[in-house]
């Protein structure tokens, strides 16, 4: 699918490594420099598998990877040749970083005019934010979203993956696209300013437009869809588990009434989840008469939107991370065998035939600096010349 795509990513930890992790995965040749120093650190992190750590290799295969200095005249000299070649510069440096060192997008572009080139921010190039540092739970509390997450009357709760992050990641490949798009129709290159606080503001747009109707504040747990109704909500079950109840319209709520034998619950439908509301305390002790699997066996063969709250051994082992295809295994010559989630996009061609982007053959995640060698081999660079740049610290 993007076969043919050269992209170079200086990004690190998530954000970065996730977008050219989805675009590595529809076929492009993704090439991670590094700097000399640490490089990519996510492979520090733990828990770690062999060598290195369990979320580094989860979201970087197909991908190579180069050590180079490009701080220095020369690692700055080898970095514009790859520039040459390339179709995307991908970097997740705060503003102006890149054109300290000398290989800002003003650079870059004069040597090669068609160039996308996307720069990925908490805070985006411009406005009061740009320069502060911040993580996924700072863009989630500036834009919103950490205020209206969490039950009634209780404090914000972070959610259980890193939202601002994955989502950040996904605008800029959405941004990447069709800037090569562009580039196709024009030849002319663009510069992305991508900011994860603006991805989770788009994400907001639903509630944006509630409160422009309502003019109030929204309050954490009253949201219709995040806790503020009986029929769309988490119940707990006699064995300590968690179900999740998504009955909004009514012929879902009126079939879950029906399953449990409780027709008189069927005219409460889009009653307010108040501790204390008769409806809600009764469905609350309705769910707590039953273990998971019993609840299962008698709302499964049910079309009203229930669902296990499943732990993620669960998810793997279930019908349908195995009957979509979504466990990609890997054979890392120090890791092992590693079973990792697939592009979470499926391209039908011809006669109902699924088309793998990438090809069959997957690159395992590499190790820092691994491909150095082959990567300026492909530039020209001679034996000697490695051994020189490597003695003057370059690569």
């Amino acid at each position: 699918m993007l076969k043919g795509i050269k992209i170079l990513d200086l990004s690190r930890l998530l954000p970065g490594p996730y977008a050219s992790f989805l675009l590595a995965d529809m076929g492009a040749e993704v090439i991670k420099v590094e700097d000399t120093s640490a490089g990519d650190y996510m492979r520090d992190f733990e828990p770690k598998v062999n060598e290195d750590s369990a979320y580094y290799l989860s979201i970087n295969r197909n991908k190579k990877s180069i050590r180079l200095n490009f701080k220095k005249p020369e690692g700055r000299e080898i970095f514009l040749k790859l520039v040459t070649r390339a179709d995307v510069v991908l970097e997740s440096f705060r503003p102006g970083i890149m054109d300290a060192w000398g290989i800002g997008y003003s650079e870059l572009k004069q040597v090669n005019p068609g160039l996308v080139y996307c720069a990925m921010t908490g805070y985006g190039q411009t406005g009061p934010y740009k320069d502060k540092a911040g993580h996924d739970l700072n863009y989630l509390s500036v834009s919103g979203i950490m205020d209206i997450s969490g039950i009634r009357n209780g404090k914000p709760v972070m959610s259980g993956t890193q939202i601002a992050d994955l989502s950040g990641g996904m605008f800029a490949v959405i941004g990447i696209l069709a800037a090569l798009m562009r580039k196709k129709q024009t030849g002319e290159g663009s510069f992305i300013d991508t900011a994860m606080v603006d991805g989770l503001l788009s994400w907001m747009s639903f509630y944006v437009g509630q409160y422009q109707a309502d003019g109030q504040p929204l309050k954490r747990g009253e949201l219709d869809l995040s806790g503020g109704l009986v029929c769309y909500n988490i119940y707990q079950t006699k064995d300590n588990r968690y179900a999740g109840l998504g009955s909004l319209e009514y012929k879902f709520w009126k079939a879950f009434c029906l399953a449990i034998g409780r027709e008189d619950l069927v005219k409460t439908h889009m009653t307010r989840a108040i501790d204390g509301d008769p409806v809600y305390e009764e469905v609350k002790q309705i769910f707590l008469e039953k273990t998971l699997p019993e609840w299962e066996a008698i709302l499964n063969p049910v079309d009203c939107c229930f669902t296990p709250i499943m732990r993620i051994d669960e998810v793997l082992a279930g019908p349908y991370f195995k009957a979509r295809g979504l466990g990609v295994k890997i054979n890392h010559p120090i890791e092992g065998e590693l079973t990792q989630v697939g592009l979470p996009v499926k391209f039908i061609i011809g006669e109902g035939r699924e088309y793998t982007p990438g090809g069959e053959k997957i690159l395992p995640p590499p190790k820092w600096g691994q491909h150095t060698t082959e990567i300026l081999e492909n530039l020209g660079y001679t034996q000697a010349d490695l051994e020189e740049l490597k003695a003057k610290g370059i690569i």
